[in-house]
């Protein structure tokens, strides 16, 4: 194989290429590599391991051809039809640049600006490059992949996000076609179509390298390459070999490529939080390989990770967010003033007692109870009628959706519980203008009532009165609502809920 890089044949030089990150795409007329002891990120970037016999055998390497019958290792072969007829190739027929394999893409004709096969006429076409083609092509039959064509893939781990990186490869087609054929090479932001030549066997015709740098924006990055067929009668298809992906700072320095893009300061967070609550924040910066976050009236007030998380503010107030992006090639701030806004603290709660009915401050959105630490089922009023002792707390939600929580410890409900009790009713409930106290077990004491914010409304008997079993009550003076009606015996105390229509 030769070593002497002939550069003095390029063929095309374009940059700040429209793929979003591809910024460079360059292709030389050469069989030779570009760059040298590299460190190659792509596994089997020769196709030597595989178990695939070379053609003329019926050995297939796509899954969905119903010839399937072996694999490339470390590749995926995706797309194609029944009718696929991808496989490996030799020396026999083609000039191999590394190893003793190359993958051809077989895939019949393809339709490129119509639904007529081999037309070509909406296509603008450089020497490597193709474009113009409308949307939904190239296409093919389906029993070949449709638009979706046949496509070798590989997926590449431990990139750097912000970092430049070189994709190279050579790439051939079939000798017995005399013009080029159209392929698509995709690295994570959509495919990029480019020209191949049909190969011999003889070294001294020159195939093509190309070389595709982009900025990662991914630990992992799929690297794809498309075949969609024969995109005219005389036009060849896609032999793919020596696949190579390594730094920016590994390509050959007589190599001159496009500028790397200056990085770009990007960010967005969850930016309306309660005090005392943390958030986390979303990179999306561009082309940069290292950050310097600064964050005031947070703790921690600094970061230096790609995407920091819990970054803690405690005081309501708007605070600005500072990020500065840098890479090789430069820096770039990005500052957002009031970017973080911390809601007002909610209104301070807290807990009385009247007997077993705890109140909580009204004014919260929602309300929930909770009994020793256990959430209490439908408990979700201001108030809360406790059915055992113990410790309760209430946490109480604002219109921020910010919450506060208080407590109250050693409660004792003593009282008993008058629901579903055989010796107490009382009726109607709903109540009109009269309420019917019933209990075998009234011989004395009074009769209270009380509201929901634990005010005594009513004093129905004085203690030196002794009630009968059944007591009619006059409850017309009291305003629409929810009250509690609190019995009080000889020996206990009995309450319940009653609602005055």
């Amino acid at each position: 194989m030769k070593k002497t890089l002939l550069f003095v044949a390029m063929s095309f030089i374009f940059c700040n290429y429209s793929n979003a990150q591809v910024f460079c795409v360059l292709c030389f007329d050469q069989n030779d590599s570009v760059s040298y002891n590299v460190n190659n990120l792509i596994l089997n970037g020769g196709m030597e391991n595989s178990t695939c016999a070379p053609w003329p055998a019926g050995d297939r390497y796509c899954p969905n051809s119903a010839a399937y019958n072996c694999d490339i290792t470390n590749w995926t072969c995706t797309g194609g039809g029944a009718s696929t007829y991808a496989c490996m190739m030799d020396s026999t027929y083609f000039h191999i640049v590394e190893g003793l394999r190359a993958a051809y893409f077989g895939n019949f004709f393809s339709q490129n600006c119509s639904a007529t096969t081999g037309d070509t006429s909406c296509l603008t076409m450089s020497d490597c490059e193709a474009g113009g083609l409308p949307a939904g092509f190239p296409t093919n039959d389906p029993t070949y992949g449709g638009t979706t064509g046949i496509s070798l893939e590989q997926t590449v781990n431990g990139l750097t996000p912000g970092a430049a990186y070189v994709l190279e490869f050579w790439a051939g087609g079939e000798w017995s076609f005399t013009d080029r054929g159209m392929f698509g090479v995709d690295v994570g932001f959509g495919n990029i179509l480019l020209r191949d030549k049909p190969s011999t066997t003889n070294p001294l015709d020159q195939m093509t390298r190309f070389i595709i740098l982009f900025v990662a924006n991914s630990p992992s990055h799929t690297i794809k390459f498309t075949n969609w067929g024969h995109i005219c009668n005389t036009c060849t298809e896609l032999i793919l070999d020596d696949v190579k992906l390594y730094t920016l700072a590994e390509l050959n320095p007589s190599v001159n490529p496009c500028t790397v893009p200056v990085p770009i300061a990007v960010f967005n967070a969850p930016n309306h939080i309660c005090p005392g609550t943390c958030t986390a924040f979303n990179n999306l910066s561009l082309n940069a390989t290292s950050y310097l976050w600064s964050f005031t009236g947070a703790t921690p007030n600094t970061s230096t990770d790609v995407n920091p998380t819990n970054i803690c503010y405690n005081t309501p107030g708007a605070y600005p967010v500072s990020l500065i992006a840098t890479s090789a090639s430069g820096s770039d701030t990005l500052t957002l003033n009031n970017y973080i806004t911390v809601y007002p603290y909610p209104a301070p709660q807290g807990i009385s007692q009247s007997g077993d009915t705890l109140f909580a401050n009204q004014g919260a959105v929602s309300y929930q109870w909770y009994h020793t630490g256990v959430l209490i089922p439908g408990a979700t009023d201001y108030f809360y009628v406790a059915q055992g002792s113990g410790d309760f707390n209430v946490v109480c939600t604002d219109n921020n959706n910010c919450q506060v929580e208080a407590a109250i410890f050693d409660v004792v409900a003593s009282v008993q519980s008058v629901r579903g009790s055989r010796q107490f009713a009382i009726y109607p409930n709903p109540a009109g203008n009269k309420l019917v106290v019933r209990s075998s077990e009234i011989g004395g004491k009074e009769i209270l009532i009380y509201n929901l914010l634990g005010e005594k409304m009513m004093d129905v008997l004085p203690q030196t009165s002794t009630l009968k079993p059944e007591t009619t009550l006059d409850v017309k003076a009291l305003n629409p609502g929810m009250y509690m009606i609190e019995v009080l015996s000889a020996e206990k105390t009995m309450r319940s809920k009653f609602v005055k229509k």
